[in-house]
């Protein structure tokens, strides 16, 4: 593993730096190593004087959280560098801009990496070359690392951590017990599972409203047109003129005109995926954080099974592409301790932190040289290395502040089989 020069003092290095009566500023070192010393066997460093304020997306009570704050601890005791975590919730993304915009003083906070590099690209500071001065390159998965950098002109904005994939979850006992022997390749295949397990007697699949149902959508048009052809789509109000985007309406209404979808979906999040875990339907396309979501809200532990969205007849991609994206760090430009952030956000994003965060709350490690998923999201691993197109959430189809309600409500309204999709595509052709 090359050195990652240039960060944070590491906990084994502390010991050291006390005992030679080193100095409390943070020194070059490597990553920190998944095998490192807990922070409560390292003597304190002396208080630096030195504070970070750091906003962040997560509750106290969350995993997440909790390995945050442990990070927090070790990198003072450490560093003598003392970041000071004020916890926002999901609601840092509607707080930071006016927050930044009024001049309070914030040297770091987090939220989904998209988000970030697209929404806040005037407010973060360009972190490629403390990235590259530190070899963090490395550590980040190929994957997120382009993607991040595709979405400005030039340089990085963002520093992933918390990768998620997206595709069907489903609970391999069903299937075993419907005789489903494969998962499916293919939309055809898709609906050949379904009814196994129809016939059998479970819900085949489930949904919740909004995001649950964009992504049924999402993902059906994106095989058909890819990325660029969802944007096209809506951006220029193209649904009567592409072929593509009737036969997606077609594919979706079919899941759910033939009893293919539980009879409560689309359901009020979490009802939709709780069913999992009440063991009352058998699939779910969502992110890689939903096995997670489903043991905190049911308790259930499922054998999960995973497979990419199938690919479609004649469509542009296969299941080498899918929804992936990460949660991510900016470091606010106005801040006078941009090393000091970065430093510590290495902390949280490599070695023994981003393992702990990973097994908490069953996510998959950021830290390329953490090789090991959580057994529940273990069965995207083979699927993700293979990917080799990244679509954005929803393949984009929450994207234009235009259109993406009228977008939503038609998609809810097909899912609910109250309009057909002649009606579905003529209505948002119409806004043109």
């Amino acid at each position: 593993m090359k050195k990652i020069i240039a960060l944070l003092l590491v906990l084994v290095m502390a010991v050291s730096l006390v005992a030679c009566g080193g100095s409390s500023e943070p020194a070059v070192t490597e990553a920190p190593d998944a095998e490192a010393a807990p922070a409560a066997t390292q003597a304190p460093a002396a208080d630096a004087g030195i504070e970070l304020t750091y906003w962040s997306m997560w509750n106290s009570t969350e995993g997440q959280a909790k390995v945050i704050q442990e990070a927090a601890d070790a990198y003072y005791a450490s560093t003598g560098i003392k970041v000071n975590i004020e916890w926002k919730g999901r609601d840092v993304k509607n707080l930071i801009q006016p927050a930044l915009d009024a001049g309070e003083k914030i040297d770091l906070f987090d939220q989904d990496y998209a988000f970030i590099s697209k929404n806040c690209t005037n407010y973060v500071a360009d972190v490629s070359e403390m990235v590259t001065a530190a070899g963090l390159e490395e550590h980040i998965l190929p994957v997120l690392y382009t993607t991040a950098q595709s979405y400005i002109e030039s340089g990085l904005k963002v520093i992933p951590y918390q990768p998620y994939t997206s595709g069907v979850w489903y609970n391999r006992a069903m299937f075993e017990a419907a005789g489903v022997e494969e998962v499916p390749e293919t939309f055809d295949e898709l609906l050949d599972v379904c009814q196994k397990l129809k016939d059998y007697g479970v819900n085949p699949m489930t949904c919740d409203q909004g995001d649950g149902t964009a992504l049924l959508m999402g993902y059906q048009l994106g095989r058909y047109v890819g990325q660029a052809g969802v944007y096209d789509i809506i951006d220029n109000c193209k649904w009567a003129e592409v072929p593509g985007a009737l036969k997606a309406a077609e594919d979706i209404y079919t899941l759910f005109a033939n009893g293919y979808m539980s009879p409560y979906a689309p359901s009020t999040y979490p009802d939709g995926q709780n069913e999992l875990g009440f063991e009352e339907s058998a699939m779910l396309l969502q992110a890689s954080w939903v096995p997670n979501e489903i043991v905190q809200n049911t308790g259930a532990q499922l054998d999960w099974g995973f497979f990419p969205w199938p690919a479609v007849e004649g469509g542009v991609n296969g299941t080498d592409a899918g929804m992936v994206g990460a949660q991510g760090y900016g470091i606010v430009e106005a801040s006078e301790h941009k090393q000091e952030a970065f430093d510590f956000v290495v902390t949280v994003v490599t070695g023994e932190y981003d393992l702990k965060m990973a097994e908490a709350v069953s996510s998959i490690p950021a830290d390329t040289a953490n090789v090991t998923w959580p057994a529940a999201v273990a069965g995207a691993e083979p699927y993700f290395k293979l990917m080799s197109e990244s679509y954005d959430w929803a393949v984009g189809l929450q994207d234009n502040a235009d259109y993406k309600d009228y977008i939503q409500d038609a998609i809810e309204r097909l899912c609910k089989t109250e309009i057909d999709p002649d009606t579905f595509i003529a209505e948002l052709a119409a806004l043109k």
